[in-house]
């Protein structure tokens, strides 16, 4: 009974996410979108793996990537991670997973800090510093509904600030994770909501379906994913990720990213680089994303995990 009631609990909760987000619509619509920053990733291993992490979601960052890995968890960890973005853009996120007798429970913390900006009057004479910053907070749910299926369900509150102009808005993911002769199949819909409202103006949110496979081989000591990420707005991309475990707890890791409609400044492949080292519960993470297009800064993402 406790397995139907928490299905039952899951498809409400989604219902109530789509159900109140009416101007969702799943074809037309505007071409753009807000809260990009939903699209970064979270986590040095799965970028590390190329982003190909909704057939993973082992650690707590599955709360981002595919709530449904919350149910196949079997200890409770936490997860804290720095991203530097764009120049001296920094994201900071903290992730946690609960797993309990019947259900998962999962939080996520997600802030982006732009710093400050100098502005300026119409004569060029500076004004005062503004400050601007995006975050999200998330809750999930998870729970096996067989041996080898598991299911989940987020929402989130988004928010964009603009100094004194903001945005807000309330969006929710669903996950599906199942085994099948050894293969994970996951797939999900991210950040599905009615968008962010700034004053009197809805912006869309970056709606995204991903799905794919992993498995391991090597008397499981290599880890092989791939998918494909495909915007409700915008162009598909193919992620691929390969995790090699050199020692008992250290870890190499490459991945590839190949976007079918890049800038054109831009190439359409990008790859990261990325290691894993553990001591006893806890674990610490490093990927290196190389710039992918002129003038720009290449990347560097830190993860620190522990469970008990």
């Amino acid at each position: 009974m406790k397995k139907y009631g928490f299905i039952t609990g899951v498809i409400l909760v989604t219902l109530a996410i789509i159900g109140g987000s009416s101007d969702l619509a799943l074809a037309g619509g505007s071409g753009t979108t807000t809260a990009g920053f939903l699209k970064i990733g979270v986590g040095a291993r799965a970028i590390g793996l190329g982003a190909a992490f909704t057939s993973v979601a082992d650690d707590a960052s599955a709360v981002y990537w595919n709530p449904a890995g919350l149910g196949r968890l079997e200890e409770n960890s936490a997860q804290f991670s720095h991203y530097d973005w764009l120049q001296d853009v920094k994201v900071e996120n903290l992730y946690a997973a609960f797993p309990l007798q019947s259900v998962a429970l999962g939080v996520g913390l997600t802030y982006v800090d732009f710093g400050s900006l100098q502005s300026y009057d119409e004569f060029g004479n500076p004004g005062e510093e503004l400050s601007l910053y995006n975050m999200s907070a998330v809750f999930s749910i998870s729970g096996m509904i067989s041996e080898d299926i598991s299911v989940g369900a987020s929402i989130k509150y988004i928010e964009q600030s603009f100094d004194l102009v903001k945005g807000q808005g309330v969006a929710g993911d669903i996950g599906f994770l199942a085994n099948w002769g050894g293969v994970d199949i996951g797939f999900a819909v991210l950040n599905m909501g009615s968008g962010l409202k700034f004053e009197t103006v809805q912006e869309n949110l970056p709606t995204e379906f991903r799905g794919g496979f992993a498995f391991k081989q090597f008397n499981r000591r290599a880890l092989f994913s791939l998918e494909g990420h495909a915007p409700l707005r915008g162009e598909m991309s193919i992620h691929q990720g390969v995790e090699y475990q050199l020692a008992n707890q250290l870890f190499a890791r490459s991945g590839l990213v190949y976007q079918t409609n890049s800038l054109q400044d831009q190439s359409a492949l990008k790859y990261n680089l990325g290691f894993g080292v553990g001591y006893g519960s806890g674990q610490f993470d490093y990927t290196f994303s190389p710039s992918d297009s002129f003038g720009a800064d290449s990347r560097h993402n830190l993860s620190f995990s522990v469970s008990w």
